[in-house]
């Protein structure tokens, strides 16, 4: 592109592709990082990541995915598609991964070859591994077959251990199950990145490219920082959306107006909360002391005191809304043992023991399909959001206020 050459770059320093050349360990990157690989190495069964989008959450899956060796793990990263994400298909995925050559269409049929995968993966000396990115947009019954597959064992060991990475709707997702809740043993949620790692992630992607760093000096710095609020999918956008500002303006290098102009265009406002450290820099001294007038001055205005809190003031609009939340144990504890077998010295063979024990365990309830509950949502308004109520916080129908004002105190 034209405005990159102006800045001596060949390639796009701020690119938001999920290109793990780009990736930046930060302290919280780092942090999650090392959380989540314990729970995958300690054959944990179920392990969550979540954060706000644009946090570099499906880089770092994809970076631990990258960690993972081959020779200890069968590792699969699945990515949950909006309205395409149907149990059946996401279970022929995973079995498809798995080595599956023609994964079944019926249900008892996929787990069959799932199970079978994953138990030679287990007599392979390997421990498998499912990734789900954009976890939160699966459904209730995705969400419990996938969970079933935790029940799956062999030897008395865990054949599978699963991590779900999401957004903030996926924590909402597990709180509001109470099946599913319990069974989380390692929870992560990737922060924003500091001033201090903003600006080493900014210069990372400048030199990535062979970028010169003096491109972006300490005041476009902030300004990004003021704006980006630490996330990187943001930070990119506003830093490629300001070089093109500075190439307009014929600038070598940006300034905080590039910035600023960017993220007008862009729609987005300061983040509330992220202190603007070339303010800092610049902002006078205060004192809490009270300054002297000059001799033959007149005296100092006495302070104005504040008028005295009115208590009733809004309470006849006060209302309160709850979110009601559906909870349902979509998991029911069942172990598969392939090493059951006859006792009584028949000539049955280990094949015959293995699908007897797998047809008992899909026709028992711990792998049953979830059943479809419906629940109607109450509102007193026909325009409330479905599973919110709200009540009146009087509900006697007295005048809440009126009460107040008429009650005796003791001072």
């Amino acid at each position: 592109m034209e405005h990159l050459h102006h800045f001596g770059l060949t390639q796009d320093p701020f690119s938001n592709e999920p290109d793990l050349r780009y990736y930046f360990e930060s302290a919280a990157h780092r942090d999650a990082q090392r959380r989540v690989e314990r729970g995958l190495r300690q054959h944990k069964g179920l392990t969550l990541l979540s954060g706000q989008g644009g946090m570099g959450k499906t880089l770092l899956a994809r970076r631990i995915l990258d960690t993972l060796e081959e020779e200890v793990f069968e590792a699969t990263l699945l990515v949950m598609m909006p309205g395409a994400a149907d149990a059946t298909g996401i279970l022929q995925r995973f079995a498809r991964q798995l080595g599956a050559d023609e994964p079944a269409v019926d249900r008892a049929g996929l787990l069959g070859q799932i199970y079978e995968q994953l138990a030679i993966v287990r007599e392979d000396g390997r421990h498998a591994v499912l990734m789900v990115d954009d976890a939160q947009v699966m459904t209730a019954e995705v969400f419990a077959e996938l969970g079933g597959l935790l029940n799956l064992e062999y030897e008395d060991r865990r054949l599978v251990s699963m991590l779900l990475v999401g957004s903030p709707e996926l924590d909402r997702l597990v709180e509001n199950d109470a099946g599913i809740l319990p069974r989380i043993d390692v929870r992560v949620r990737l922060q924003p990145l500091d001033m201090e790692n903003t600006t080493a992630y900014l210069g990372h992607r400048l030199a990535s490219v062979n970028g010169d760093p003096r491109l972006l000096p300490p005041p476009a710095v902030d300004a990004l920082y003021k704006f980006g609020g630490g996330r990187p999918r943001l930070l990119n956008t506003l830093a490629d959306n300001a070089l093109f500002e500075a190439y307009l303006a014929g600038r070598p290098t940006l300034d905080p107006g590039d910035v600023e102009r960017a993220a007008a265009d862009l729609g987005i406002s300061p983040r509330p909360g992220v202190i603007d450290s070339e303010a800092l820099r610049t902002a006078p001294i205060t004192s809490s002391q009270p300054v002297a007038a000059p001799q033959g001055a007149a005296a100092p205005l006495a302070p104005v005191s504040e008028p005295a809190l009115d208590m009733t003031d809004g309470l006849d609009e006060l209302e309160l809304t709850s979110e009601v939340g559906m909870a349902t144990d979509l998991f029911a504890e069942t172990t598969l043992d392939l090493d059951e077998g006859p006792e009584d010295g028949s000539d049955e063979g280990p094949d015959d023991g293995l699908d007897e024990a797998f047809n008992e365990f899909v026709t028992s309830e711990a792998i049953a399909p979830p059943p479809v509950v419906t629940q109607m949502a109450e509102t007193t308004q026909p325009d409330a959001r479905e599973g919110e109520f709200e009540f009146e916080m009087d509900p006697l129908g007295n005048d809440l206020a009126e009460s107040l004002e008429t009650m005796p105190l003791d001072v």
